[in-house]
């Protein structure tokens, strides 16, 4: 049973959902000076998108930190920054910004939906290609 779209059916009509690209971190290359170059995979997602509340952002400790940030509803899976398991950097493109995934608030299954808080860090510019 898909329970992201059973009930993005019902919450679509208030907040229809939204297109987005993730940017998956796949790793990084090491170049011949030792610097690193991140690797991203580019997958569309549709994602319902809202206001990050005081209230959530307190509780998680992040009410002092500057920046705009979204609550996002999103079928898949998306990473935060884990060293030891080698994942994170994970992104969503949407209202002209790249937004970087902070928090994991929940997460259901392997692949079926989560919860995330992510902030805004740069304007991104689509190709004209």
């Amino acid at each position: 049973m898909n329970l992201f779209s059973l009930a993005s059916t019902m919450t679509s009509i208030i907040n229809p959902l939204q297109p987005a690209h993730l940017r998956r971190m796949t790793g990084t290359q090491l170049a011949a000076d030792y610097s690193t170059t991140p690797l991203y995979e580019d997958i569309p997602v549709m994602i319902a998108i809202q206001p990050a509340p005081a209230a959530l952002l307190q509780l998680i400790g992040d009410i002092a930190q500057q920046g705009e940030s979204r609550v996002i509803f999103m079928q898949g899976s998306a990473h935060t920054l884990s060293r030891p398991l080698h994942t994170g950097g994970d992104t969503l493109l949407f209202e002209g910004s790249e937004w970087l995934v902070t928090k994991i608030l929940e997460q259901w299954g392997t692949n079926q939906w989560c919860r995330l808080i992510v902030t805004r860090q740069t304007p991104f510019r689509q190709s004209t290609n």
